[in-house]
């Protein structure tokens, strides 16, 4: 069997009994949460056939038109298809380990304050690092928090296109931040755009079950 069809096979029968949809012909699978997911990527190898295999949560709380795995995590060990007579067992043990780290992480981040855990103890802060502090201060109802971040942004200075379009979208939500239902309105749209750029399938409804709703 060539493969790449064996780790799709293995990755189906390990990851889809817990609700994981495959993302197009990739290798990747996500477990869709509404306005964030656990992502498992079977990643290649650029010098060998095989994979490595990242279990990963996204969120989409910013507009992009591909996967960002914001909370990495991947698992030891390459299987290769080359000379491993032994490939098809190693890809069933590591779909299989993906799958236990995935119910882990699913029950973990279903807390609005593990999200906020992880951003608080990171030792080098980026644009994007304040950014999503001010966002999940913001879901959990921290107002007074996410401004503080936003306007860590508003006040540092910037040098490419990318990182100003970061400062404008902290600006905008800085803004909002006077008006609670305005506020939360945006975060749902941009939720929704994100989605709707990532073409996701069409979720149930608008209710992408951020904590508010």
């Amino acid at each position: 069997m060539d493969h790449n069809k064996l780790i799709a096979q293995k990755a189906k029968e390990a990851l889809r009994p817990l609700g994981f949809i495959r993302s197009g012909k990739s290798r990747i699978w996500y477990k869709d949460n509404g306005w964030w997911a656990v992502v498992v990527e079977f990643q290649p190898s650029s010098f060998s056939r095989g994979t490595y295999v990242n279990v990963s949560v996204s969120h989409f709380l910013y507009e992009s038109a591909g996967w960002a795995f914001h909370i990495p995590n991947r698992l030891e060990g390459f299987a290769s298809a080359e000379d491993d007579l032994d490939f098809d067992q190693k890809v069933e043990g590591m779909a299989a380990e993906a799958a236990s780290l995935s119910k882990e992480l699913l029950e973990k981040y279903s807390n609005i304050d593990a999200f906020i855990d992880w951003y608080s103890n990171l030792d080098r802060r980026s644009i994007w690092d304040e950014y999503y502090s001010g966002v999940f201060k913001s879901l959990s109802g921290d107002f007074s928090g996410a401004k503080a971040h936003f306007q860590i942004i508003e006040n540092s200075c910037y040098e490419f296109t990318w990182q100003k379009a970061v400062r404008y979208r902290a600006l905008d939500l800085l803004a909002l931040l006077q008006d609670e239902a305005t506020y939360k309105s945006c975060i749902n749209g941009i939720a929704l755009r994100t989605r709707n750029i990532m073409v996701l399938e069409d979720y149930k409804s608008d209710n992408l079950g951020l904590p508010w709703q």
